[in-house]
């Protein structure tokens, strides 16, 4: 196509150059470069959406349609046939439409020069960064290339418009044309007329010297006849008569030779005497300079290019490239990209920006940010509050407030570990049936600690310590190490106080869920044993002294407890502070045998985890595990493995991100309080029955608070509450969604799932039967239950936000 493009350019006159006197040569070849535009034409139509009704396609139509002004079996000019000169009254007209046929062929040419601009895109300096700094961004220096040549197109467009226009406002102008030619004509004519011979021939001598300086003249002339053809167009038949003065104009000689091109001949006559007139040279240097504007108009172009590229480079592009570095690095951290992503692109030609990775990267960024953003500013409380019950209304009170717990720099945390594998020496043998359970339920989340008795309480919190890791692991294996533990165990019973819920059959119950929670999320792969272990204690003792009212009791009546902790998590203070009151006791110290260091690593974890189960805390411990999945989607979202009893691998990169010190925090702490809240997400006969003693908990004290003249809090009015309406807005509010961000990031926890979707089912069942309500509450409460196990579904899918 560059051939083709500059044969149709430079070929025409080329041809007037060399004065070439034959048409068939050119115009077979300028025919197939129209073909071959044609093609290009309706091929691009085809295969480039982008190329319809643009700035190509327009001036590509311009440029083909004008290959039929240099063709001369379409209307180009013939080079064997002469051109006529006008004689009569409408030759300042005819010269007007000469020159505005000048003006669109030099038009039609330059719309050729569209063709040109797509060559740009070869020159060095805009070929889009292949040979550019390889320490560029590769979509930067694209896209400099593509605004260079943008920008160059658009110049080059302004330059062919002016090209083709401004010869357009010379038309209606007064012809400057030469009509001395005509003169002599018309002075040759009259003294043919007149018979005077002698002056026929001594005008057309001084014609001949009038002409000599110039480089176009007469060349021949003769006497005869002007006619019309059957076009209607004027023709001009010289005599035959070689006799008298018609024979000696037909032998004067002007001592200039015919022109070897016939279309350089300019017949000039009227309607006796004709003169042709040798136009080759004037026609040469219109070729010329024709050429000439071509060649300056690509020159124009090129040269414009290259300067617009270097200041779009400077003022655009390396900025851009400063930012796109930017996200490159923040994204190969947020979204894992590894450096095989860098190689695919170097291997593989990126030619549309959208498509790139840079810009794909950006727009994850920003979808990133964009959902964090909206995490972090999403209300805990629905604005609409009007419609709801009392007991959706208790719940949300509880979520009410700000999170009071202060969040510290981490450091990263040496993996702890025993000095020395220990072998299990004087462990007593047992198995769980002495404790009242079966294995098949201790595996399960039917397990009810209600059921068991205080001995088999202890002795089942001492069973899941010790075994939870294998013999010889851990940090409870010898026989003294296990009499300490059952001591410790016992001591932490005797602190619970006989309260409904927040018993010691409570702190059993959250044991067995941690154990059961951290088998789930594979805790082995990115927790130390000493980390484990401290998850294990605090389960136990992160209730102690409960005295079966919540915090904002405390404060509400200024209990001692309120005092001391100054409002800020009073109860959760004072467990952290009873239960190392039992461990600064040799005979229950179980971290006895523990160093310096590990005792100060478990005594922060421990007083760190159940400090968040502050319910408090509950909605920042939600938004951040949406964070954390929404922050590494691409590896939570990717195909699990699984092994061979059915349950999904943790992979590296899941490994890798739980290893972080500051996400291992907020693991340690989401597990415990998973175990906390994890009542309604057991088998519906444990769930109902924990709800049940939780309730008469809020009741016991709501008959205080009733006492007391203060006022009663939504959950603990046992005339107005209704208990499966609670449970609804419970599981709704502040359950499913915490579970829910957990599943998406450790999926072995779906069967807590399925539990959380049926039992709300079952409250919605339950909540139907007991109020009998209207068709419109009853379809808005299970909208609800239908929203709520939507989420659960879509985590255990783990669909993306």
């Amino acid at each position: 196509m560059v051939v083709a493009l500059l044969l149709a350019l430079f070929m025409p006159d080329i041809w007037v150059l060399a004065g070439v006197n034959d048409t068939v040569f050119i115009d077979v070849v300028l025919t197939l470069v129209m073909v071959l535009f044609t093609m290009e034409l309706l091929i691009l139509s085809v295969v480039d959406s982008h190329y319809i009704l643009s700035f190509f396609q327009l001036m590509d139509i311009f440029g083909t349609v004008s290959m039929i002004f240099d063709i001369s079996f379409m209307l180009g000019a013939r080079a064997d046939e002469a051109q006529v000169a006008s004689n009569n009254a409408d030759a300042t007209a005819n010269l007007m439409l000469l020159r505005a046929a000048r003006a669109a062929k030099v038009g039609a040419r330059a719309g050729r020069l569209s063709r040109v601009l797509r060559f740009l895109r070869f020159l060095p300096f805009l070929a889009g960064g292949d040979k550019q700094d390889e320490n560029q961004t590769g979509i930067a220096s694209m896209i400099s290339g593509q605004l260079a040549n943008l920008v160059a197109t658009r110049v080059a467009c302004l330059t062919i418009i002016l090209v083709m226009v401004i010869p357009l406002f010379d038309i209606w102008t007064f012809p400057q044309s030469d009509y001395s030619l005509q003169t002599w004509v018309n002075r040759l004519s009259v003294d043919v007329l007149d018979q005077r011979n002698d002056d026929v021939m001594a005008e057309l001598n001084l014609m001949k010297d009038f002409y000599s300086r110039h480089d176009y003249g007469p060349y021949s002339a003769c006497i005869g006849v002007e006619s019309r053809d059957s076009d209607g167009n004027k023709q001009f038949t010289c005599t035959t008569d070689s006799t008298g003065i018609a024979g000696q104009v037909a032998l004067w000689s002007s001592g200039r030779a015919a022109p070897p091109r016939m279309s350089s001949v300019l017949l000039v006559f009227n309607q006796n005497f004709q003169v042709q007139v040798n136009m080759h040279v004037p026609k040469q240097v219109e070729a010329g300079f024709s050429m000439g504007t071509m060649v300056f108009i690509i020159i124009i172009m090129v040269f414009c290019g290259l300067a617009l590229s270097s200041v779009v480079t400077d003022l655009a592009v390396r900025p851009l490239e400063r930012m796109l570095g930017t996200v490159r690095k923040i994204a190969s951290t947020v979204f894992k990209f590894s450096a095989e992503v860098a190689a695919e692109q170097n291997d593989e030609e990126v030619t549309d920006i959208d498509s790139s990775n840079e810009m794909k990267l950006l727009e994850k960024v920003v979808q990133k940010l964009a959902i964090i953003a909206d995490l972090q500013t999403a209300r805990a409380v629905p604005d609409e509050t009007e419609d709801m019950r009392d007991e959706d209304l208790g719940i949300l009170s509880m979520m009410h407030g700000a999170n009071i717990t202060k969040s510290k720099g981490r450091q990263t945390r040496r993996p702890s570990q025993t000095t020395a594998r220990k072998k299990a020496i004087g462990v007593p043998q047992v198995r769980l049936e002495d404790f009242g359970v079966s294995q098949e339920i201790f595996n399960s989340w039917s397990f009810n600690s209600l059921n068991l008795s205080k001995n088999q309480r202890v002795n089942l919190a001492v069973y899941t310590v010790c075994k939870f890791h294998e013999d010889g692991e851990g940090f409870v294996n010898t026989g003294d190490e296990v009499a300490m533990f059952q001591r410790f165990t016992t001591a932490v019973e005797k602190e619970y106080l006989p309260v409904p819920f927040h018993s010691f059959a409570h702190a059993v119950d959250v044991l067995h869920a941690v154990s059961r929670v951290l088998r789930c999320v594979s805790s082995g792969t990115f927790l130390s044993e000493l980390e484990e272990f401290s998850l294990l204690v605090a389960a136990l003792g992160h209730d102690i002294g409960h005295p079966g009212v919540n915090n904002g009791f405390l404060s509400e009546v200024g209990h001692e407890l309120a005092m001391q902790y100054n409002d800020r998590s009073p109860l959760e203070n004072m467990h952290c502070a009873k239960l190392y009151t039992i461990c600064n006791k040799p005979e229950t110290n179980v971290f006895y045998h523990f160093t310096k260091e590990q005792y100060k690593e478990v005594r922060k974890n421990c007083i760190e985890s159940i400090l968040h189960t502050d319910m408090m805390a509950h909605q920042a411990m939600v938004k951040d595990l949406q964070i954390l999945f929404q922050m590494n989607t691409e590896v939570f979202t990717a195909e699990p493995e699984s092994d061979d009893k059915g349950q999904l691998v943790i992979s590296p990169a899941e490994v890798e991100i739980f290893s972080e010190p500051d996400t291992k925090t907020k693991v340690v702490n989401c597990v415990l309080h998973s175990g906390d809240v994890s009542n309604p997400c057991r088998a519906w006969e444990t769930t109902y029955a924990w709800a049940l003693v939780c309730l008469e908990e809020f009741f016991a004290q709501g008959d205080q608070e009733k006492l007391l003249g203060i006022p009663v809090q939504f959950l603990n009015d046992r005339d107005k509450l209704n208990k499966p309406n609670s449970q609804i807005g419970f599981i709704e509010f502040m359950i499913a969604p915490f579970f829910v961000a957990q599943i998406r990031l450790w999926p072995n926890m779906h069967e807590m799932g399925g539990n959380l979707s049926r039992n709300i089912a079952s409250w919605q069942d339950m909540w139907e039967k007991e109020v009998t309500p209207a068709e419109e509450e009853k379809a808005k409460v299970k909208g609800r239950v239908e929203k709520v196990q939507t989420n659960i579904n879509e985590a255990i899918q783990r669909t993306p936000i």
